[in-house]
C-alpha cells in the first residue's frame, strides 16, 4: 500500500477546508415570557347595555401572582349568571380559571373543576386564552381586545361564537 505524500495530504486538507460546511439551523428565538403585566389592559369596569339587559365585567390590576375578575349578566332586571375569573401567573405563563354561578351562588361546573384556559396569544391590547377540550365541549376560547375605551370579548365554545362589546365606565 502506498503512503500518501505530504503534498497530497496538504492538497486534500485545502479541498476540505474550502468545501462548504452545511449550515447549522439558527437557534429559534426564545419567546418572551408572558406575564400578568401583558394583561393590565383588561383592568377596569366594563359595561354593555342592550335594551333592558346588562353585561358587566370588572378586572383588578395585577397584584402578587394574580388578577381577579367578575362578570355579571342581568336580563330584564334579574341576575341570570355570575362568573368569577382569576388569572394566575404560572411557570408556563398566565392561566385563566373561571366558574359560573346562578344568582344563589350555586356553581354550574363540577366541584373542584373550574374551566382552565391558558394564555395562548398576547399582543398589545389583546389576549387569547384557549384550551382544546375544556369541559368536554371541544375547543373553548376566550379572546379580549381593547380599542381605546372599548373592550371586545369573544367567547368561542363548541363552534358557537358570542361577542360582547363593553365600554369603559369612569
Amino acid at each position: 500500500m502506498k503512503t500518501p505524500s505530504l503534498a497530497a495530504l496538504f492538497f486534500a486538507a485545502v479541498i476540505l477546508a474550502a468545501s462548504p460546511v452545511p449550515a447549522q439551523p439558527a437557534p429559534k428565538p426564545t419567546p418572551a415570557k408572558r406575564t400578568l403585566a401583558d394583561l393590565t389592559f383588561l383592568s377596569g369596569h366594563w359595561v354593555e347595555v342592550t335594551g333592558r339587559n346588562l353585561s358587566e365585567e370588572i378586572w383588578t390590576l395585577p397584584a402578587g401572582d394574580s388578577m381577579a375578575g367578575v362578570w355579571r349578566y342581568v336580563e330584564e332586571g334579574r341576575v341570570r349568571v355570575l362568573e368569577l375569573l382569576v388569572i394566575r401567573q404560572e411557570a408556563g405563563g398566565p392561566v385563566l380559571r373561571l366558574r359560573h354561578f346562578d344568582p344563589d351562588l350555586v356553581a354550574r361546573e363540577e366541584k373542584g373543576a373550574p374551566v382552565i384556559l391558558p394564555l395562548v396569544a398576547v399582543e398589545k391590547q389583546s389576549a387569547r386564552f384557549e384550551e382544546p377540550g375544556a369541559s368536554g365541549a371541544g375547543t373553548v376560547s376566550l379572546a379580549y381586545r381593547r380599542d381605546g375605551e372599548t373592550l371586545a370579548v369573544t367567547l368561542t365554545k363548541a363552534g358557537k361564537v358570542e361577542e360582547f362589546r363593553f365600554r369603559r365606565m369612569p
